[in-house]
């Protein structure tokens, strides 16, 4: 004869475990949106201590791309001093990567994870915002990576950077340049921000507001309200619209990772071949230098 309570017992025990491994599961995908609207939160909070009269910004811009798709831009302050894509990461830890590279990767102690190159990302962003003001000159432009949490950034240019040779020394010593070009200093170099040229910075949220008061002057107060009011008329308020745009990031990240462990280059569709460099070993596309497409070999193999 069947004890029915312990068989309803045991049932609801399997029950209880699955909903509550669904339920961590959930949380888990949740972290990261969590923290990234947290640093969003942070980064928009340091830039509302700009002067209003020179400074608009946006926060959280989702705009219409020309495939039919959308760009979600973070921030973007449209200022006398020109025109900054922001896109924020709340990272913790070392950040390490290469600028052409697909993914940067945190170091956390023991622990190693990859993150999309965000230089690519606001590439995209950049395009976008281009797109609905086509008569204003790419030098009025700079996009610009935020780190809320990392304490120290090696981010690698493949090409010479510029240095700052018109501003006081102090920040030309501001200035990163590449590991074998670098001067090693005693004190914490991982407080500077990394120039990869006047237009494209990655940098601490310590010196946001210093780099973009810094610049000269070159858009008048009366064209700001202009270029806000294109953006804000551009920018895509319906929620179902905001849920299709995360669910098309997610699939694509899905599509590029399944790519690149085909060995397809996920940009050009050239094949993934392994080079060399003094730093090691890396996947790269064969169709360099047309596509500078690259990503670490464990990567190509996971």
């Amino acid at each position: 004869m069947f004890d029915w309570k312990l068989i309803a017992g045991f049932v609801c025990g399997l029950m209880l475990a699955g909903l509550l491994a669904w339920a961590v599961a959930a949380w888990r995908r949740g972290k990261a949106i969590r923290s990234g609207k947290r640093g969003e939160r942070i980064v928009a909070k340091e830039l509302a201590r700009l002067k209003k009269k020179d400074h608009i910004i946006i926060n959280d811009l989702l705009l219409p791309t020309s495939n039919g798709r959308t760009s979600q831009i973070d921030h973007v302050v449209i200022s006398t001093r020109g025109i900054f894509v922001i896109e924020t990461k709340n990272h913790a830890g070392r950040i390490s990567g290469g600028e052409h590279a697909q993914y940067w990767q945190q170091h956390l102690s023991s622990q190693s994870r990859t993150l999309y190159n965000p230089l690519l990302q606001n590439r995209s962003h950049l395009r976008a915002i281009r797109r609905l003001l086509p008569k204003l000159d790419a030098e009025l432009f700079s996009t610009m990576v935020v780190f809320t949490e990392a304490w120290r950034l090696d981010i690698k240019a493949e090409e010479i950077i510029k240095e700052r040779r018109l501003l006081p020394d102090r920040h030309i010593q501001r200035t990163l340049i590449p590991e074998e070009r670098r001067q090693k200093q005693w004190w914490r170099p991982w407080k500077k921000e990394i120039v990869l040229d006047e237009h494209k910075i990655v940098m601490r949220i310590e010196g946001l507001l210093n780099e973009i008061k810094r610049r000269r002057r070159i858009i008048d107060r009366d064209s700001l309200r202009d270029i806000a009011e294109k953006l804000s008329a551009a920018n895509v308020t319906d929620n179902s619209a905001r849920r299709e745009h995360t669910q098309y990031a997610k699939q694509t990240s899905k599509s590029v990772s399944e790519d690149i462990t085909k060995g397809i280059c996920p940009r050009c569709g050239g094949q993934l071949i392994i080079r060399k460099s003094p730093n090691g070993d890396f996947a790269g596309c064969s169709n360099y230098p047309r596509c500078r497409f690259s990503c670490s070999i464990d990567r190509l193999h996971h």
